[in-house]
């Protein structure tokens, strides 16, 4: 009962005075779980209304929460990067397919390392804009390897319309919103059949969180609905990746557990 009327009043001041902070103030518009949001997020630049605004924008920010959805950035570009070398090994140009980027502000980092010269890229989302912002992020960076475009994660038929077709394949910040595990099931399939042999998934996965009812008690989704991320063990995701037939090679985690990247490999 204390814990619920504590999550009213929070909800109060981050409804009110909460609204000075543009961390905030984008969650509400774009969707705590959007593309948009983790954006900022990654950029860890305090801005808002006045000083206070300032000052409340760098506590969102400094949030355990977001700290470690910072980790995972580092993780997931590691990660990848692994990946895009087993290509290489491999004889091949590494093409890489995300299939719900956002703006994809950590792919375009590894694109834009002097030596990933040699790569292709395709973010493909249903949200225009998160998107539009990568493209836009992508032109300012000289980044003319990567194409944006619109494409359902979960459609068989959509994604066999990817060209080039990719021997990567990325699945960032996808399967925490997605509260069915067979939807999830689904999607790793998906890229199964999708990838050529000894292509490469890398995917991440929320296993815990700080305070995932407070969270939920106040913000939004990107569909701008009542919030809902669904933490699975890292045990699970990996084993449901191995039974669709992948061969997991990596599994790593922040310090506090609460995210995992995974590199996986089609035999």
């Amino acid at each position: 009962m204390l814990k619920k009327a504590g999550h009213i009043l929070l909800k109060g001041l981050v409804l009110t005075l909460g609204r000075t902070s543009t961390g905030i103030t984008t969650a509400f518009k774009h969707g705590f779980t959007s593309g948009v949001m983790l954006e900022y997020i990654y950029c860890n630049h305090a801005q808002g209304k006045f000083l206070i605004g300032r000052l409340i924008d760098r506590i969102y920010l400094s949030h355990t929460g977001w700290r470690v959805i910072r980790t995972r950035k580092e993780n997931l570009e590691s990660l990848l990067q692994k990946a895009v070398d087993l290509q290489r090994e491999a004889g091949r140009q590494p093409v890489i397919l995300d299939v719900a980027s956002g703006p994809g502000q950590y792919l375009l980092d590894v694109l834009a390392r002097p030596e990933n010269h040699d790569l292709a890229a395709v973010c493909r989302d249903m949200d225009d804009t998160g998107m539009a912002l990568g493209r836009v992020n992508a032109r300012e960076r000289g980044i003319d390897t990567v194409r944006f475009e619109k494409g359902d994660a979960l459609s068989r038929e959509s994604l066999a319309r990817v060209e080039p077709k990719p021997n990567i394949i990325i699945s960032s910040g996808f399967y925490d919103w997605i509260t069915d595990d067979n939807l999830v099931r689904k999607s790793m399939s998906l890229i199964h059949e999708l990838l050529p042999a000894a292509g490469c998934f890398v995917f991440t996965n929320q296993s815990g969180h700080i305070d995932l009812e407070m969270v939920q008690s106040i913000f939004v989704d990107f569909k701008g609905q009542p919030l809902r991320m669904t933490v699975r063990p890292a045990e699970q995701v990996n084993g449901w990746a191995e039974q669709t037939g992948f061969s997991v090679l990596e599994s790593v985690r922040d310090r506090l557990g609460h995210y995992t990247v995974s590199l996986c490999r089609k035999p």
